[in-house]
């Protein structure tokens, strides 16, 4: 075998970056547990999502809590970041109110009433923040701020990318929500998400497949409740070589998985926002359609842009009533598939209805 025919060829420990996705039922006992999954121990739970106003202007939380475990990586992002469109009309900017939140350090985790508890140390500086998650309902509360309140787009969904030295397992809990923000009168979504990496590992720091490999082209994660009361929630991942999947649920909360995907991003004049995504799934095709104002300028200039926007079939006419489609996208990375891993061998679909 030629040099060339190695470098397509996957080394023992790697599927090409193949994933796979399927629907579970989130618990309790799951969600207080620092077991490791696939090997990988817990790395941080993600909350984040967003909200409108009854004028339109955009909230865009996120707070990262660490494991808790002595393995945990440095914890460089301590504090709640909140993006907003008000009084902007480029984008989404950091509103100065993150700065007087209370930072993660000596949080607690405890099980009480049947609901999982974080809370910040009493000790710490800033607005405590206080956060609870039960299997059909989640509070999150950042001290005269956000006090946000939802319940679960059942059932939970979840995603595992095996690597040999990089890898993830994702647990997506999505709820809507409503509450205030800002002393606004919100509606919208979340995720409520454990992440799970190797050793060491942190997202889009170490031991990330999607950065390292240059794997990630599309990343995802939304909702859409229409005024008919119809729901579609989930993952849309789109990648090189064998990465890519979707993940959907509906109102009854039936999931769909597939990794037959592909599409392309429009990237623009400037080569760096996504400005709209095609993407195929399920046989059907969808589109990504980007907020106006939904470019996250405040974050700076990232390799992986996020925007949000709104998921739809082309051509779907139900109206919205309330939605996210947080995510990003990689041009460094290209703006469609391609498969450098040909020598992983040829992927062949086939109809689990059978069994």
């Amino acid at each position: 075998m030629n040099q060339a025919e190695q470098n397509d060829t996957p080394r023992r420990g790697d599927f090409g970056w193949q994933a796979m996705a399927s629907a579970f039922e989130p618990t309790l006992d799951d969600m207080m547990s620092d077991r490791s999954y696939f090997g990988m121990p817990p790395e941080a739970l993600y909350l984040w999502g967003s909200f409108r106003d009854e004028t339109g202007e955009i909230y865009s939380p996120m707070r990262r809590i660490p494991a808790g475990l002595p393995t945990d990586s440095p914890d460089t992002r301590r504090r709640l970041f909140l993006l907003t469109t008000e009084g902007h009309d480029d984008g989404m900017h950091l509103h100065e109110a993150g700065r007087g939140s209370a930072r993660n350090d000596g949080f607690t985790k405890t099980l009480e009433n049947d609901r999982v508890h974080w809370r910040s140390d009493p000790a710490a500086e800033g607005n405590a923040f206080h956060v609870t998650w039960g299997p059909k309902e989640c509070s999150w509360v950042e001290e005269g701020l956000m006090d946000v309140r939802g319940t679960l787009i059942e059932p939970g969904m979840h995603w595992y990318l095996p690597g040999r030295d990089a890898g993830m397992y994702y647990v997506a809990n999505i709820f809507l929500m409503e509450g205030t923000i800002l002393g606004k009168q919100v509606r919208g979504l979340i995720g409520f998400d454990p992440i799970y990496m190797y050793e060491g590992g942190e997202v889009y720091k170490t031991k990330d497949a999607l950065v390292q490999e240059e794997l990630e082209l599309v990343w995802y994660t939304w909702a859409t409740v229409y005024k008919d009361g119809s729901i579609d929630a989930g993952h849309f991942l789109l990648g090189n070589d064998h990465f890519g999947f979707a993940i959907l649920a509906d109102k009854d909360g039936n999931v769909r998985f597939t990794n037959d995907v592909t599409g392309k991003v429009d990237f623009g004049e400037d080569g760096y926002w996504q400005e709209h995504i095609s993407y195929s799934a399920f046989g059907e095709e969808w589109e990504f359609v980007a907020e106006p104002r939904g470019r996250m300028v405040g974050l700076g200039k990232l390799p992986n842009p996020q925007v949000e926007g709104r998921w739809r079939r082309v051509g779907d006419t139900r109206e919205p009533d309330v939605w996210f489609a947080w995510g990003e996208a990689a041009p460094g990375h290209g703006n469609r598939p391609v498969n450098r891993l040909a020598g992983a061998g040829e992927r062949l679909s086939f109809n689990v209805e059978q069994f």
